[in-house]
């Protein structure tokens, strides 16, 4: 039997925190005022702000930024700097449109993005359009994060643990709290994850920057030994930095989970105070898996396609041999990587059943039946989803960063029906509609054709650019009286 490099302490500390989680969940659960939709998939939207800034903070850092980010400032090097944005795009986009969205949603209580959809389009067919591609974009993402999992258990434990193992162990976990609890267990366990994230955080920093001379012997090693790592950027590689950024300002934005804590949030002000806080959330966290990642080059010179999504747990592993302190610090480190990931996995998990229970079941098969009852399908369709998913995870085929690149193309062609569809009175559905389709397909059919980016610019960039221009296009086209009679006034104001 392999030697778990972290040893017994490691095991208890990391079964300790499960255990609060779990137990958490039952508190949760006993807190539940009613089986309603509103009240276990948004908490009753009474999040305050401390509570909403730390449950987005724990669901947008997840297994993708803390594991796929290093793994790939490792196969980029220096180059990768620019992921420090990606983020702050988010919350940018956050202010175009969340406030006016959440004075909407306690107006006409929604629940899943597609109430919005229905609501200000009156349109059957966009609102299954979009509700398709936020599946496929979400199920990606949560496949993402079960991954992620059985990586940082690998690595935590040495291979001791097999991925496999760390793989279906922790999405039970997941499963049972998420379930018991709703949205409430989510958002509290969210709180613990974050404070742990930020603490881990700080710890990564002090270990992954000690000092100037460190950083700087890190660089010459690199330009010697592997110079491609340090050029200067192209025009093709800064080309692709202005894409993912308005890739992922706009994608991100409109993650189902995102959606509904706005919805969640207990007024706008609670909402406003926890998206400015956000904006400097990127400054710490990014710049501390960047560094990680460089650092790895000279440490591990030989990894190659998802073998470099483990670098962080693997240089942890060697900074904990080195004393006490740095053994301490590499376990609240990992712990914390592991909280950021089952936090998104648990967020996204609650958003993906709260969509097929109520907008594909309820609304083609259990029509005009109780909320309870959809509630109860909802927590069935959950362990249903995880369940064909850890089968999936048990085998990775692509890098973490190839998964977020996949699910942001989809996201993309969503965003315009809520960042526009809030901001712009005159975007009627048949725009939105024939928007997304035109960009879906240009994104889906350049990606098949072997031409994810052109010109350094997603596929999914490029249909989000052709959607838009569509969306505003054809909404300037005369008015049918029809269109005309599901078109907002005061709604939208």
């Amino acid at each position: 039997m392999k030697a778990m490099p972290f040893g017994l302490g490691a095991t208890l500390f990391v079964g300790g925190y499960l255990l609060v989680m779990l137990v958490l969940g039952y508190v949760a659960r006993r807190a539940r005022r009613s089986e309603s939709l509103s009240d276990f998939y948004l908490a009753g939207k009474n999040l305050g702000g401390f509570v909403l800034l730390l449950t987005l903070y724990a669901t947008q850092y997840s297994g993708n930024a803390l594991l796929g980010y290093p793994g790939e400032a490792y196969r980029l090097g220096f180059a990768w700097v620019m992921s420090v944005g990606f983020m702050m795009a988010i919350v940018v986009v956050y202010l175009l449109f969340a406030p006016r969205l959440h004075r909407l949603a306690k107006r006409f209580d929604y629940v899943t993005p597609g109430d919005w959809i229905d609501h200000r389009f009156g349109s059957p067919a966009l609102t299954l359009l979009a509700n398709v591609l936020l599946v496929i974009a979400i199920s990606n993402y949560l496949l993402a994060q079960l991954m992620a999992m059985g990586h940082v258990v690998a690595g935590l434990s040495g291979h001791a643990i097999p991925y496999w193992v760390g793989v279906v162990f922790l999405t039970l976990v997941i499963i049972v709290y998420e379930t018991m609890g709703g949205m409430r267990a989510v958002a509290w366990t969210d709180c613990i994850q974050g404070l742990m994230l930020l603490v881990g955080l700080v710890g990564l920093l002090i270990a992954a920057a000690p000092g100037p001379e460190h950083l700087r012997a890190a660089t010459a090693w690199i330009i010697e030994h592997q110079p491609e790592k340090a050029l200067v950027p192209s025009w093709s590689v800064c080309a692709t930095w202005l894409s993912t950024i308005l890739l992922i300002g706009f994608s991100g934005s409109v993650y189902p989970q995102a959606i509904q804590r706005i919805y969640a949030a207990r007024n706008v002000r609670a909402l406003k105070r926890s998206l400015s806080l956000m904006v400097f959330m990127p400054l710490l966290t990014m710049v501390v898996v960047y560094l990680i990642g460089i650092l790895a080059i000279r440490h591990f010179a030989d990894l190659r396609g998802v073998a470099a999504d483990q670098v962080m747990p693997m240089l942890l592993r060697q900074w904990a041999q080195q004393s006490v302190w740095m053994y301490a610090l590499a376990i609240l480190v990992l712990t914390g990587i592991l909280a950021a990931i089952m936090s998104t996995a648990d967020s996204v998990l609650l958003s993906l059943s709260s969509i097929l229970a109520k907008d594909f079941v309820g609304k083609m098969w259990l029509k005009q039946v109780p909320e309870e009852r959809l509630t109860r399908v909802g927590k069935k369709l959950s362990w249903a989803i995880m369940v064909i998913l850890v089968v999936i995870a048990l085998v990775p085929r692509i890098t973490l960063w190839g998964l977020t690149e996949l699910k942001m193309e989809v996201l993309a062609q969503v965003s315009p029906v809520f960042v526009l569809g809030v901001i712009w009175r005159r975007l009627t559905a048949q725009a939105a509609l024939v928007g997304m389709v035109a960009g879906a397909t240009l994104a889906v059919g350049l990606t098949l054709g072997g031409y994810g980016k052109v010109w350094g610019f997603h596929a999914g960039l490029l249909g989000w650019a052709l959607n838009v221009l569509v969306c505003v296009m054809w909404s300037y086209r005369p008015m049918t009286s029809a269109e005309r009679a599901v078109t907002p006034d005061a709604e939208v104001g």
